[in-house]
């Protein structure tokens, strides 16, 4: 994200990459730019958002599974403490129609 804008494949095809390569650099860029985000209550909304919003748009514009992982696998283990219980139910229902089976620790155990 630059300026609240997402990147799409289309910008990198732009600068020169086929679209595998393209979406491949996007999908790295998204996980660099979770990884460091501050752990506050702004992070966390961005976060859950993300993980609310209707991922799976037609390629080219999907964002790939391991990038909606780690949003999911971020919420559920570094801001564990951020969720109410119903968002925190609501967020885990999200979790397990996109991902079989959900790690324990996104459980709780």
């Amino acid at each position: 994200m630059k300026n609240g804008q997402i990147l799409k494949r289309d910008q990198f095809i732009a600068c020169g990459r086929t679209g595998e390569k393209a979406h491949e650099l996007a999908s790295k860029i998204w996980l660099a730019v979770i990884e460091n985000l501050e752990e506050n209550q702004q992070t966390f909304l961005l976060l859950k958002h993300l993980a609310q919003e209707e991922f799976f748009l037609p390629f080219p514009y999907s964002r790939p599974y391991k990038v909606l992982w780690r949003v999911f696998d971020k919420l559920f283990t570094d801001f564990r403490g951020y969720f109410n219980r119903m968002d925190y139910h609501d967020a885990l229902v999200g979790a397990k129609s996109r991902f079989q089976p959900v790690p324990s620790t996104w459980l709780g155990l």
